[in-house]
């Protein structure tokens, strides 16, 4: 629990140091870049839509005169899929935050002499609704889907939704807290129903939960060719063991050579008890098409 606390205090404090990066010298030096690379996000009556694809190809290899290797030469190859989309609607006081992040990726170990295996396979669905009561401050009702999707769709799975506060200073930069977060966690793979996993009792397909939720989203132009997006979320059940937090942390570094090529780098931490009991790290680099959508 005490590296659970200190997890969480490091991100929080690492998101929200991200938050300071807009000050007025900070707009004046990057302002020309934003302009160039990404569509303007900030929120004004109608629609406002931003985003990026990137197929990325990961290639590694040696031979046996390159340390010990068995069987000679060892090869590993890989591709992935990585969507991140926002798509957000104002009308006067009233704003509509949707975004859609998708995550797939196959690799293959020629050594190995099997096919391609999963190494990555995500897609989470946010959507805020939020009436302004000052500047900067909405009260506001969010829904969410996280799952996998290949063979084993929302298996597991978490559907979220609830009311809360969202602050939003400025077009980088949004923080929601809600105190009465409903949570159902679904197991739906037939194969898995008679098996107590992810917290859904044998038996059954579904566990309800209700719970303090925090979600943490920031979007940055690092440098000139280099942005940074951010998505962190944080739940804690009331219901079954409030002790225990479920930290989900999504980091993607994009590099921008021209407009259809670029690399990226991956960095996603999870840490939930109900699944393994101990953090959880997934990175990636990769180079190939890059398109700003």
């Amino acid at each position: 629990m005490k590296k659970l606390i200190l997890l969480s205090s490091i991100l929080l404090n690492a998101i929200l140091a991200f938050s300071q990066l807009t000050t007025d010298a900070t707009k004046a030096k990057t302002s020309d870049n934003i302009a160039t690379l990404t569509k303007s996000k900030e929120l004004k009556d109608g629609w406002a839509k931003s985003g990026s694809f990137n197929l990325n190809l990961t290639e590694a290899g040696r031979n046996n005169a390159w340390g010990i290797v068995k069987g000679g030469e060892e090869q590993a190859i890989g591709i992935k899929a990585l969507v991140d989309y926002d798509f957000d609607h104002k009308k006067g006081k009233t704003n509509w935050l949707n975004n859609i992040r998708f995550r797939y990726g196959l690799s293959k170990l020629s050594s190995a002499g099997e096919g391609f295996v999963k190494t990555d396979d995500n897609i989470n669905v946010t959507s805020i609704i939020a009436t302004e009561l000052r500047k900067s401050l909405s009260l506001s009702g969010l829904f969410s889907l996280n799952s996998q999707f290949d063979k084993y769709f929302l298996s597991p799975g978490e559907i979220r939704l609830g009311p809360g506060l969202l602050y939003k200073p400025n077009a980088n930069f949004s923080a929601m807290f809600s105190p009465a977060m409903a949570n159902l966690t679904t197991k739906f793979a037939t194969e898995q129903k008679d098996t107590l996993l992810f917290g859904v009792e044998k038996g059954k397909i579904t566990k309800l939960g209700l719970g303090s939720f925090l979600q943490l989203k920031a979007d940055y132009t690092i440098a000139k060719g280099i942005t940074y997006k951010g998505f962190a979320t944080l739940y804690s059940d009331y219901l079954n063991k409030p002790d225990v937090v479920i930290v989900d942390w999504t980091n993607l570094f994009s590099l921008t050579v021209n407009k259809y090529v670029g690399a990226t780098v991956s960095i996603n931490l999870r840490y939930n008890d109900w699944e393994v009991g101990k953090l959880q790290v997934q990175h990636g680099v990769g180079v190939g098409f890059s398109y700003k959508l």
